[in-house]
């Protein structure tokens, strides 16, 4: 990887305050005290014992490590407006998941507010494993005015778009990653060859009904356009308008919104709900037993294993676009500790142990065996012998977020999933195209937190509106763009890509 150089403008380092922050009147440290509080992201599922896991849990680490760890688990719908609140009001706790998917709390955003602690020179005297797991250069993302403040949870980092089908319908499509490479087709013509087989087939749809989110877009919805063709959101949130084309002599910073990407988007979302493919509740669709056909976001080797433990049923993953490294990728998953916590050596000793010890990892990302999950035998395609764990049905402790509480490498083998799995990952992340503007980190000035909020509320509302099949259906594609792209600019978009274009040309002079 090409050396980086980091660089925040002298304008932003100046500020004391950004967008909602009360960091500039934070108190001082807290006393250190013999527990410390984790705010941990959750997906969804049960928690009903997780008191359970917290005595494992605590078992281990006052033997191991000196101290207790008290987890308080927020799912998605709660996490970004009470971690708000929790900052705002100085809340007492020591460290919690952030990362670039939660807008106005993503992790550069608070870095850059004062909220979180600057472990720079922590991080190698207290995870000194943690901190060689990764080269210098992805530790590169993680900093803000060139001081590292959180830890990167390590997973898929190289971005490209994933589509994953049932691997019946697959077959009986004779659809390969082969014939997609060789006849150059998109995720949008996989799809529709996949949703009118599907609809179809009496056994799936009667009556040529196809049941409600059999297609679902995922957790891609926000940015599948970003990802399939290597665009780069300069390290803020991917709806917030300002985007490069990510090759070396790719330097101007364009409105994703008036873009072609964009434009067929738009035409995806209109023609799958004229064709009847996706359900209306689409934006926040969770995983269902109906689902054949499924965009995941993010191509990741092992991606198919996660599906059938979630669905029970096996898919093929196909990739689509060039896989894509940039700051904003690397940092969608990270833990922060708490600038006033009076523990940071003891969040990084945590840390610390969920990297070197996978048992310990597998305990608060998975549970207990024989109660959360249990060891199977099975062959794989090369006829060799292999341990897999299997979730127990009945199970109350599912959090659903491995990738959010330290190194997801330490996932415990799955069924279906490759033996080489976490090599494959790492090489994906360490072969794959690099943004030119890798190691830049777009911070914005108070003076632009009302444009950045309007423009956000925008844009979500009118992909939330395509996802849905809420739009305005007497407007074309043109109008539907041509209108955003108005009301974008009332609220200021262009003022956020000129301050774009301005921190990114300092950034590359350096």
């Amino acid at each position: 990887m090409k050396k980086i150089v980091s660089f925040i403008v002298a304008a932003v380092a100046a500020l004391t305050c950004i967008v909602g922050a009360a960091g500039c009147g934070r108190k001082g440290l807290r006393p250190p005290s013999d527990t410390i509080r984790y705010i941990v992201y959750s997906g969804g599922g049960s928690l009903d014992e997780s008191d359970r896991i917290k005595e494992e849990v605590n078992k281990r680490t006052k033997a191991e490590l000196g101290f207790g760890v008290d987890f308080e688990y927020l799912g998605y719908d709660d996490y970004t407006n009470k971690l708000g609140l929790y900052f705002g009001s100085d809340e007492n706790f020591d460290m919690c998941f952030t990362g670039s998917i939660l807008s106005g709390l993503s992790y550069s955003d608070r870095a850059a507010g004062g909220y979180f602690m600057d472990i720079t020179d922590l991080l190698p005297e207290y995870a000194p494993n943690l901190w060689a797991s990764m080269d210098a250069e992805i530790w590169e993302a993680a900093r803000v005015n060139g001081r590292i403040y959180g830890v990167i949870n390590e997973q898929i980092f190289a971005r490209s778009v994933g589509l994953c089908i049932d691997k019946q319908i697959a077959a009986a499509i004779e659809l390969t990653q082969e014939n997609i490479d060789n006849e150059g087709l998109t995720y949008r013509e996989c799809i529709n060859r996949a949703m009118e087989y599907i609809k179809n087939e009496p056994s799936i749809s009667p009556g040529g009904r196809v049941p409600s989110t059999t297609l679902v877009i995922g957790e891609a919805w926000s940015d599948i356009f970003m990802q399939n063709y290597a665009l780069d959101s300069l390290g803020a949130d991917a709806l917030i308008p300002g985007i490069i084309e990510a090759g070396e002599d790719k330097t101007e910073v364009i409105n994703q919104y008036s873009s072609k990407y964009f434009r067929e988007f738009v035409e995806f979302c209109r023609e799958m709900h004229e064709k009847g493919y996706i359900a209306k509740e689409q934006a926040s669709s969770p995983i269902t037993a109906n689902q054949r056909v499924r965009i995941t976001g993010t191509y990741k080797p092992g991606a198919e294993a996660e599906l059938y433990n979630a669905i029970g049923r096996e898919f093929v993953q196909f990739r689509f676009g060039t896989p894509l490294l940039t700051t904003y990728n690397v940092t969608t998953s990270m833990t922060g500790i708490n600038s006033q916590s009076g523990n940071a050596d003891k969040c990084l000793k945590f840390m610390e142990l969920m990297y070197k010890d996978k048992s310990f990892y597998n305990l608060v990302a998975i549970g207990q065996e024989g109660i959360d999950y249990d060891w199977k035998d099975a062959i794989d395609d090369l006829g060799n012998d292999y341990r897999y764990i299997s979730y127990v049905k009945e199970s109350k402790y599912k959090l659903n977020t491995d990738w959010s509480v330290g190194t997801e490498f330490n996932v415990y083998r799955k069924y279906l999933q490759n033996a080489t799995v976490v090599e494959d990952t790492k090489e994906l992340n360490s072969t794959s195209k690099i943004s030119s503007a890798y190691g830049f980190t777009f911070l914005y000035t108070i003076e632009l937190s009302s444009d950045i909020s309007s423009c956000y509320r925008v844009a979500d509302t009118q992909i939330k509106l395509l996802l849905s099949g809420n739009y305005d259906k007497t407007k074309t594609t043109d109008k539907i763009i041509e209108d955003l792209v108005a009301e974008l600019n009332r609220n200021g978009a262009s003022r956020i890509i000129s301050a774009k274009q301005t921190q990114l040309n300092a950034f590359l002079e350096k």
